[in-house]
């Protein structure tokens, strides 16, 4: 065989500077090579969404060669118009990870099973999906059959719509905003608009009395004739030239803000609106909240009632309008001055404590205490809602609940009158906060960051939700067994809050174990909660007083919904028989009816969007499941079949009719071995970041993927 020999050192082009120029053109670069070559690759029938989004050519793997380069996640998850999409064919990079030791791959997650008499976890080895394969970016593993994969392809839709929707062109101002309204939907406010946007003395009076008789349900932190005593002096001083400010900053910005929660509310209960004037009526709205939150943002001196008060009626008015992520932060200032008044402390008759100044009248003390607990309340939401940690500790607090005497029954010296007083308003906000605590034991003990044993989050659950049925029987009639329709419009409000906040809770405390085979009566509590929370909705969704009632009701509506497509899941990879057939096709059909009412409700709100989108993919892995339980060679259709997919209701839940929904078709996921059930990797901690997905920061287009960490609670 010929060797090659060194080559001699009289040869080298160092040795030779006499040496005669090359004709050939200088070595080329690997990007000039590329292009050079270009017209050589062969076609691509599909790009990736990141190539199509640049209009960059694509060479149709996965990942493909610009997105390795740039180490952003390749996906091809936008919409395919030229018949079946093709499977785009593994990179060489992904093969290799793929090939990889499975000592090598990241930590096996566990699963629900039974065992015996008691529950505990066995390790289940990840499945590998066709959709996402493994793939390593800037350092962080995506391991693509984790339980909240879905989102991943939320997120990517929620990008795809903002380059392709103009529905969608919102998003640009949702994030270039402060760090503490970033996300929100922006401010309507017109800077050139006359500066006597206050309405006139008449049309304030009628808000101020529809604020109290039909925008407050359980948060009844004010006394009505004193809110109205200082509307009068407002209005006095707009008559007087120049106008005197006889208020302070903070009682003026409540009554500004009051004005904005009504006639806003207003508008949205009268009539359905265009967008348009959705935007005139958030203009309208938004002018007078910005106006009370500049007078609070400037207040001197030291912190009192109304301090508070002005702030946490702002907190109401910001989550009642998309502006969640001020909320919360608006919020942490109504935390502070509650803690720096001693409102969640016990008043001591003795020494006047903690109110160190002088002795407080009765209707101040009870505002005290209603404020507190109102707080309070929302505290617990907003922690459920983010899937972060409580602000008010229960160790700290000793205040007591409010008396039970409405606002025209109380005086400065005590109740007006002695007699018992059955039916009162304020019963519904001294309920709603025992729930409330409820709720936060729920997520302290159930959803524990702490080493607990799967039996001691059972046994927590348990008795936490013989408490939750305690707490219902304990309800006065006009809020628990009395018919809601036969109230007054007052207590028919009241009631609904409370049985959605019941129902809520239950599905808190019992949807974690739906993955478990040895949890039947809480898997049967949280399914038969869910169907009273959805027909709960349903029937608000008739009635515009009551749907936009309530600020968590889309939330609610998003956590029902989730738990109906995991059961789904749950019934189509594993033999359950908690619910019958009958009650699951109810089910399935109003979790059809309450997502139309979400989606018809997300026009204008940046988190609905996002909750109809990562909706939309748990149902779809929902129905791939359900679709590979069934023959796929005789799909049911209609009323041919009897039993599970025996109504025309199912069949349009299913969607079979829409071959696209499978990619390459259900034999062909058959045939891969695929089994996308991701109740095998679905953990506790991520129910809560599930229901905090909606809040997440929007990623940047061209980085790479969101990592979706465990809120700590």
């Amino acid at each position: 065989m010929a060797t090659l020999s060194p080559r001699p050192a009289s040869l080298s082009t160092a040795a030779s500077p006499q040496a005669p120029p090359s004709k050939r053109p200088l070595a080329t670069t690997n990007e000039d090579a590329e292009d050079e070559n270009r017209r050589k690759d062969p076609k691509v029938s599909r790009a990736c969404d990141n190539c199509k989004r640049k209009k960059i050519r694509c060479d149709g793997m996965l990942p493909c060669n610009k997105c390795a380069k740039r180490k952003v996640d390749c996906a091809y998850d936008a919409k395919y118009g030229r018949g079946r999409p093709p499977t785009p064919p593994l990179s060489t990079t992904t093969r290799e990870s793929q090939d990889r030791p499975r000592s090598d791959r990241p930590h096996q997650l566990s699963t629900w099973q039974e065992a015996g008499s008691g529950v505990h976890e066995v390790s289940v080895s990840r499945v590998q999906s066709r959709a996402s394969p493994e793939v390593e970016l800037e350092g962080q593993y995506f391991d693509p059959t984790s339980g909240l994969n879905f989102l991943h392809r939320a997120w990517k839709k929620l990008l795809i719509q903002k380059d392709e929707s103009a529905s969608y062109d919102s998003n640009d101002a949702e994030r270039n905003q402060l760090l503490t309204s970033a996300g929100d939907r922006p401010f309507h406010v017109d800077h050139n608009a006359p500066e006597n946007f206050i309405p006139s003395a008449s049309t304030a009076r009628e808000l101020v009395k529809y604020y109290f008789e039909e925008c407050v349900v359980t948060y009844r932190m004010f006394h009505r004739q004193t809110v109205e005593s200082w509307m009068e002096v407002f209005l006095k001083d707009r008559e007087e030239q120049p106008a005197s400010r006889s208020l302070n900053n903070p009682r003026t910005a409540i009554l500004l803000t009051i004005m904005a929660i009504a006639s806003l509310r207003v508008e949205r209960v009268n009539r359905e609106m265009s967008t348009e004037a959705e935007l005139l009526a958030f203009q309208r709205s938004d002018q007078l909240f910005c106006a009370g939150m500049k007078l609070a943002d400037e207040e001197m001196g030291f912190p009192r009632l109304e301090s508070a008060q002005a702030r946490l009626i702002q907190v109401l008015y910001l989550l009642q309008t998309s502006r969640i992520n001020k909320g919360w932060y608006t919020f942490g200032t109504v935390f502070h001055i509650t803690l720096s008044l001693g409102m969640h402390r016990r008043r001591d008759q003795k020494r006047d404590f903690p109110f160190t100044s002088r002795r407080q009248n009765y209707i101040t003390s009870e505002c005290y205490k209603r404020t507190f607990w109102a707080a309070y309340i929302i505290d617990r939401y907003l922690s459920v809602v983010f899937g972060r940690p409580r602000l008010y500790q229960d160790e700290d607090i000793d205040q007591n609940f409010p008396d039970n005497v409405n606002d025209e029954d109380m005086t400065p010296q005590g109740p007006s009158t002695s007699d018992d007083l059955t039916d009162c308003y304020i019963d519904a906000l001294i309920f709603h906060a025992k729930i409330a605590r409820i709720i936060g034991k729920i997520s302290r003990e159930v959803y524990s960051v702490s080493d607990l044993s799967n039996h001691d989050r059972l046994a927590a659950a348990l008795r936490l939700g013989r408490e939750l049925h305690e707490w219902r029987a304990s309800l006065p009639p006009h809020l628990g067994t009395v018919k809601p329709s036969t109230l007054v419009p007052g207590f028919r409000r009241q009631a609904i809050a409370l049985q959605l906040a019941y129902s809520h809770a239950l599905i808190h405390a019992n949807r974690p174990f739906l993955m478990s085979e040895a949890a039947s009566e809480n898997v049967t509590e949280c399914i038969l909660a869910t169907k009273t929370s959805l027909e709960l909705v349903n029937r608000m969704a008739g009635d515009s007083t009551l749907f936009h009632s309530f600020w968590w009701t889309h939330y609610v509506i998003f956590c029902a919904l989730a738990v109906v497509y995991v059961w789904e899941i749950q019934r189509a990879t594993r033999s359950t028989a908690e619910v019958d057939d009958e009650s699951l096709a109810k089910i399935f059909d109003l979790a059809e009816k309450c997502r139309g009412h979400l989606q018809r409700a997300s026009a204008g709100l940046s988190q609905n969007r996002r909750y109809s989108i990562i909706l939309d993919e748990i149902r779809s892995e929902a129905q791939r499941c359900r679709f590979l339980r069934g023959n796929p060679s005789n799909p049911p259709h209609g009323d041919q079949h009897g039993g599970e997919a025996s109504t025309n209701t199912e069949a349009s839940f299913m969607m079979l009719q829409d071959p696209e929904m499978f990619g390459s078709g259900p034999e062909a996921l058959l045939h891969e071995g695929i089994m996308p059930n991701l109740l095998d990797s679905f953990l506790f901690s991520d129910w809560q970041t599930l229901d905090s997905s909606a809040f997440l920061p929007f990623p940047d287009p061209n980085s790479v993927s969101p990592t979706y960490s465990h809120p700590v609670l």
